[in-house]
């Protein structure tokens, strides 16, 4: 009977193509080595954090980095209250002025920003009627000696509109780079103002007391609520 041979190149024969195989393996392993520790030195790619985010999760003792709505508020929030001082129109005054004639009354009194609604800062004294808390968006409703309307004082815990930035004349569309910060400024103000006015006495304990204010509004012609007005300071 005649044995036949299976001669397959693959397979090493011999000692010596042992040999080179082994050496090979070596030397791919070698190369592969050498890669991986370029690529330690040297990294394809760097990974960071998303804008905004720097230093939100860090390690221990990190500290989340200040937004930058946060800056620009820090840089003008001195100023607002001697704005308001300075600036502040009666309400019981200029309210009837602005229902009878929001054009001439808004020139006259308030600011606003290319054609849209008129802003303005405002004072007054009256007695707290109630206080509404059935929204997030709560109110305190205000009756003032001599105005044939109430008001309505913002108690939040949610702050509507962009009344307080738009009104004190110290922030402008100008000084940002998109829409998103000037409107997260807007924000920051709001969140501030807030805990100011009710930092001596909470909202809720303000009922059937009088109190006297400072704040903002922005005038909606078309509404028929009580005008919303935004409080930087509020004392009994």
């Amino acid at each position: 009977m005649t044995s036949s041979v299976t001669n397959d190149p693959r397979l090493p024969a011999t000692s010596a193509g042992r040999k080179r195989t082994r050496v090979r393996a070596a030397v791919a392993a070698a190369v592969v080595l050498l890669i991986g520790i370029f690529f330690v030195i040297k990294p394809p790619f760097v990974v960071r954090p998303l804008p905004g985010h720097e230093g939100a999760t860090g390690g221990a003792g990190s500290q989340p980095t200040e937004s930058k709505a946060a800056k620009f508020v820090d840089g003008i929030w001195d100023k607002l209250g001697p704005a308001f001082d300075g600036k502040a129109q009666d309400i019981a005054k200029i309210l009837p002025e602005i229902r009878a004639n929001p054009d001439a009354a808004g020139e006259k009194y308030g600011r606003r920003e290319a054609t849209n609604p008129y802003n303005y800062m405002v004072k007054g004294t009256g007695k707290v009627a109630e206080i509404n808390t059935e929204s997030a968006a709560g109110t305190a409703i205000v009756e003032i000696p001599g105005l044939d309307e109430k008001v309505a004082l913002q108690i939040g815990p949610v702050i509507r509109g962009t009344a307080l930035r738009d009104a004190c004349g110290l922030v402008s569309f100008n000084q940002f780079e998109n829409q998103l910060d000037y409107a997260d400024v807007s924000k920051e103000m709001n969140s501030r103002a807030l805990k100011t006015a009710f930092s001596a006495a909470p909202a809720a304990s303000l009922a059937g007391k009088t109190v006297t204010f400072y704040g903002a509004f922005t005038f909606d012609p078309h509404s028929k609520s009580p005008v919303l007005i935004t409080p930087v300071k509020i004392s009994l």
